[in-house]
């Protein structure tokens, strides 16, 4: 949460926006656990909140990153370990081709090349929102956009390259006598 407020002062549900982009599929991103979250950084003199009326509708907390917030997470950021770490379903299946019906690999392979696609699509919103739809990507970002553009280009040109080749190490149906043991 820190690092969402580097970037400027944001509202929880604008924090909650940026991190389900960033991080939904390691940390469980809810309105439920964002608060108590802030309200705990808040404690520490790592944010602070100014409330903002609002007509016809209840108060809202705007929340900032003070001194003290900042210089933790610049050396949370500087001390972090890097790696990249590739963990996927979709591989995992495709390493069992050989024993899947053909009209199995080619869902699998139709429905991953859909979600690059819709993953690329909003690579360009991403950009222009930047973060909390608060304006243009930063550099840091924008570097994080094309890398993510290139990496989806490379894995859809190589599914489209070697798909036909996986398809043929498929059997066309698996006969079920062969599914049920004995």
């Amino acid at each position: 949460m820190l690092s969402v407020l580097m970037a400027g002062p944001a509202t929880g549900y604008d924090i909650k926006k940026v991190l389900e982009q960033e991080v939904s599929k390691i940390v469980d991103v809810t309105i439920s656990n964002i608060y108590p979250a802030l309200n705990e950084l808040a404690a520490e003199g790592l944010v602070t909140y100014e409330r903002v009326e609002q007509e016809n509708r209840p108060a809202k907390k705007v929340y900032a990153i003070t001194d003290a917030g900042r210089s933790v997470c610049l050396n949370t950021l500087m001390t972090v370990n890097a790696r990249h770490r590739l963990r996927s379903e979709f591989m995992f299946l495709l390493s069992f081709a050989p024993y899947l019906p053909r009209r199995r690999i080619k869902t699998l392979l139709d429905e991953r090349l859909a979600d690059l696609d819709e993953v690329y699509a909003s690579l360009d919103d991403i950009e222009a929102a930047g973060p909390a739809g608060q304006g243009p990507a930063t550099p840091g970002q924008a570097f994080c956009v094309g890398m993510g553009r290139a990496m989806i280009e490379a894995e859809r040109n190589y599914i489209l390259n070697n798909r036909d080749w996986l398809l043929r190490q498929a059997p066309e149906e698996l006969p079920f006598a062969e599914l049920v043991p004995g």
